[in-house]
């Protein structure tokens, strides 16, 4: 009994002194600023651009960022694409949602497409990953005659059931990831429990200093809570669509893919055998050379 006290003792000056120490300490410095694009209703949002050629478009999960995406962009660019990628509203170094704003696919599909539209980006193919891939699917872009194809990443489709109504990301949450150290392990260990797969570390810390910017985990809480995958309705996009999806994604389900292939008519499947949920991230490779395949073959 006297062993468990002091170890009870010594938990509590370790985390009290990490505590002083997240008070006193920067918090983790996010990525740098890119090109900031106001919308017609005041948003700002946060863009980056890169290569020449054929204009894509990158559109991030949740809660995620711009950053979830430079070995992919990389990748695309080798091969001969202009990438131009972004922070959605509510995440990094774009604008937070107003109270009573709604959250919901559909609304980051209008952001999408407005955004397109204010940067004079003509014809862009489309890649979304996860809940980005479910923004395409809301988007008025995915249904435009010119945009030369989709590519929808492990993403959410109307097959997948949800229920984000008891998800809670409080305070104590982002106390946690503040703390030095002991932020960054414990930000690492709920990701790798989360999705499972090895990740970059750099994406690590990008992701804890991103969240830990105000509004971010609130815009991530609030998404969760409207996320409804079967309002979707992807069956009248006659774009030719790219389905990429890992047959061990423990996230958004595989069926959850291929029955979003059977539901687009010009739709392929892509099936990445032992792959999880992060392949924009661990399978970067692969990822581009299905995108620029499919891009080609068209």
């Amino acid at each position: 009994m006297e062993i468990l006290y002091w170890i009870f003792i010594g938990l509590v000056v370790l985390i009290s002194v990490l505590s002083v120490l997240g008070l006193i300490l920067p918090p983790p410095k996010p990525p740098a600023v890119g090109r900031i694009v106001t919308l017609a209703d005041g948003t700002q949002i946060n863009t980056y651009t890169k290569g020449q050629g054929p204009a894509v478009v990158l559109i991030h999960g949740l809660p995620g960022s711009a950053q979830d995406w430079p070995e992919t962009v990389d990748a695309l660019v080798a091969k001969g694409c202009q990438v131009t990628w972004y922070d959605r509203a509510g995440y990094g170094h774009s604008s937070r949602r107003g109270a009573g704003m709604p959250h919901t696919l559909q609304a980051n599909g209008e952001e999408l497409d407005e955004l397109i539209e204010v940067m004079g980006l003509k014809s862009p193919a489309l890649v979304g990953w996860s809940f980005g891939g479910g923004i395409i699917q809301a988007s008025k872009t995915a249904r435009n005659p010119d945009t030369p194809f989709i590519a929808l990443v492990a993403a959410v489709g109307p097959a997948m059931t949800i229920d984000g109504e008891h998800v809670s990301v409080g305070r104590i949450t982002k106390w946690v990831m503040g703390l030095p150290v002991l932020g960054s392990w414990l930000t690492k260990a709920t990701i790798r429990m989360r999705f499972g797969d090895t990740i970059p570390k750099r994406w690590v810390n990008a992701q804890q200093s991103l969240l830990l910017m105000p509004g971010s985990l609130e815009t991530m809480r609030s998404e969760m809570a409207q996320i409804r995958p079967a309002s979707l309705d992807p069956s009248d996009i006659l774009t030719p669509t790219l389905v990429v999806h890992g047959t061990n994604d423990e996230v958004v389900a595989y069926d959850v893919g291929v029955d979003l292939s059977a539901k687009i008519p010009n739709a392929k499947l892509v099936p990445l055998e032992g792959v999880g949920h992060m392949l924009p991230l661990t399978d970067t490779d692969a990822l581009a050379v299905a995108i620029t395949e499919f891009a080609t073959s068209l």
